[in-house]
C-alpha cells in the first residue's frame, strides 16, 4: 500500500513540476525571442530612418532610375550583412544593393500595408533558405510618386540563440524532472514514514490491546466454567474463583479506561479542564489514598511539599498524573524500600513533581521505551502486581498537554526517579 502511494505521490510531483517548468519555458523563450527581435526591429528602424534623411533630397523624378542606383550602392551600405533595396508600389524591384535577394523582399501584401500605414515589419526567406527580416517605409519622391525603401538583414544568428536556448531549456527540464523523480521518489519516502510508523503503531496497539484483554477475559471465562460445572457448590467454596472474576474484570476495567483515554488524546478529544490548581494540595490528597497501598506492601512513603503552589491546569489529570507515578513506585518496590513524593517550585516560573523509589530500578536499554504502550521492564511482576503497561504513556500525555515535560533516571538495583515539569504561576 505504501510502495503504490509513494510512487503516486512521486508522479504527482514530478508532473506538477514538469507543468511549471513548462510553463516557465515557454514564458522565458517566447521573451527572449521577443526581446530579440526587438532589437532588430529596433535595428532596421534607425537604419532606414537614416538612410531615409539621407536619401529623400536626393531622389530623382519617376522613371530616373540610374541616378539613383548610384546613390544607394556603396560599401557601407552592405556592411554587417544589412541590404537595402528601393521598390514601387506595386512591389517591383528598382533599385538596390548588390547583396540583395529579389526572392526575399516583402510581399506585395507588406508593401501595401507600408503604403497604407508608413511602414511594415515582414519576415522571408531568401532564396537559399535563410530567414530574413525586413522593415518597409515609405518614401515621398520629388514631383510625385510613391517609392519604398526595404532594409533588412538575415535572423539566423537569433534563431540559432532562439534554438540553442530551446536546447539548454529542454535539457534543464529534463534533467531536473529526472532529478524530481528521484528527489520526489526521496521525499515521498520522508512522508509517508511518520504515517507508516503511525499505522505500525496502530497495528502494535491493537494486537498488544487484543493480547491484554483477551487474558482477562480467558480468566474470567475460564472461572466461569468451573462454577458453571458446580452449580450446587456454596459460594464460599467457589471463593477464590470468584476473587479471580472480580480481580479480572477490574483490570480490564482499567485496561479499557486507560486505552480509551489515550485513543482519545491520539484524537485530539481528551480536552483538559482548565483551573486553578493547588499543586501542594493535591500532593497531599494523592499521598493519603496511597498511604494504605504503601503500608499493605511495607514500603515506606514520604512526601515533601515546599510549599503552596499553583498552576493552571486540570486537577483530576495531574491527580492521575501523580497517583499513576506513586502507584508504580509503590508496586514495583519491595517490602522493606521506601518511595518519595516531592513537590517544588523550580527555577523560573516552573513546579516539578518527583515520584522516587529505592525499587528495583530500570535497566539502561528499557529506558528508551517505558513509554510506550504495553511496554513492560518485567512483564510477569507487572502482571501480578495488575499493571496494565499504559500508566506512564498516560502520564507521559497529561504533563504534555500541560505543556511541561516527564523524564526518568534509574540505576538497576539502586531506584528509580521520575520527574515532571510543569508551568507553575508565579
Amino acid at each position: 500500500m505504501f510502495g503504490t502511494a509513494r510512487w503516486r505521490l512521486t508522479v504527482w510531483f514530478t508532473l506538477a513540476l514538469g507543468l511549471i517548468l513548462l510553463v516557465t519555458g515557454a514564458a522565458v523563450y517566447l521573451t527572449a525571442r521577443a526581446v530579440l527581435y526587438d532589437q532588430v526591429n529596433s535595428d532596421l528602424e534607425s537604419r532606414a530612418g537614416r538612410e531615409q534623411r539621407l536619401l529623400a533630397p536626393r531622389l530623382p523624378a519617376r522613371g530616373r532610375s540610374a541616378p539613383l542606383r548610384d546613390i544607394v550602392i556603396g560599401p557601407a551600405f552592405t556592411a554587417g550583412g544589412y541590404f537595402y533595396a528601393l521598390v514601387g508600389p506595386t512591389g517591383e524591384f528598382l533599385v538596390g544593393t548588390p547583396n540583395v535577394d529579389p526572392e526575399g523582399l516583402a510581399d506585395a501584401d507588406a508593401v501595401q500595408e507600408a503604403l497604407l500605414d508608413g511602414h511594415a515589419f515582414v519576415d522571408t526567406e531568401s532564396s537559399e533558405g535563410d530567414s530574413l527580416r525586413v522593415y518597409v517605409v515609405r518614401l515621398e519622391r520629388p514631383r510625385g510618386g510613391e517609392l519604398l525603401m526595404e532594409v533588412g538583414r538575415s535572423t539566423e544568428p537569433e534563431r540559432q540563440a532562439l534554438r540553442r536556448l530551446l536546447l539548454v531549456l529542454a535539457g534543464g527540464g529534463g534533467a531536473a524532472l529526472a532529478l524530481a523523480l528521484a528527489g520526489g521518489y526521496f521525499l515521498a519516502g520522508l512522508a509517508l514514514r511518520p504515517i507508516r510508523a503511525a499505522m505500525d503503531s496502530q497495528r502494535a496497539f491493537i494486537a498488544d490491546a487484543s493480547h491484554e484483554l483477551r487474558t482477562p477475559l480467558s480468566v474470567v471465562r475460564a472461572n466461569a466454567e468451573l462454577l458453571k460445572r458446580h452449580p450446587s457448590q456454596p459460594v464460599d467454596a467457589n471463593r477464590e474463583a470468584l476473587d479471580d472474576i472480580i480481580g479480572e474484570s477490574d483490570r480490564l476495567g482499567r485496561l479499557v479506561g486507560q486505552m480509551l483515554t489515550l485513543a482519545r488524546a491520539d484524537a485530539g478529544q481528551a480536552a483538559l479542564s482548565l483551573s486553578e490548581v493547588a499543586l501542594d494540595e493535591l500532593a497531599e490528597e494523592v499521598a493519603r489514598g496511597m498511604r494504605l497501598l504503601a503500608e499493605e506492601r511495607r514500603v515506606a512513603f514520604e512526601v515533601d511539599v515546599s510549599g503552596p503552589l499553583r498552576l493552571r491546569g486540570d486537577g483530576d489529570r495531574l491527580r492521575e498524573l501523580m497517583t499513576i507515578l506513586t502507584d508504580n513506585a509503590i508496586k514495583y518496590t519491595d517490602a522493606g524500600g521506601s518511595v518519595r513524593l516531592e513537590v517544588r517550585r523550580a527555577s523560573g516560573a516552573k513546579a516539578t513533581v518527583r515520584v522516587s523509589d529505592t525499587g528495583r530500578g530500570i535497566p539502561p536499554e528499557a529506558l528508551p521505551h517505558i513509554f510506550d504502550r504495553f511496554y513492560r521492564v518485567d512483564k510477569a511482576r507487572s502482571r501480578e502486581v495488575g499493571g496494565t503497561g499504559l500508566g506512564l504513556a498516560i502520564a507521559r500525555w497529561i504533563a504534555e498537554a500541560h505543556g511541561g515535560s516527564i523524564h526518568v533516571e534509574s540505576v538497576p538495583g539502586v531506584g528509580t526517579a521520575v520527574t515532571v515539569e510543569l508551568p507553575a504561576s508565579r
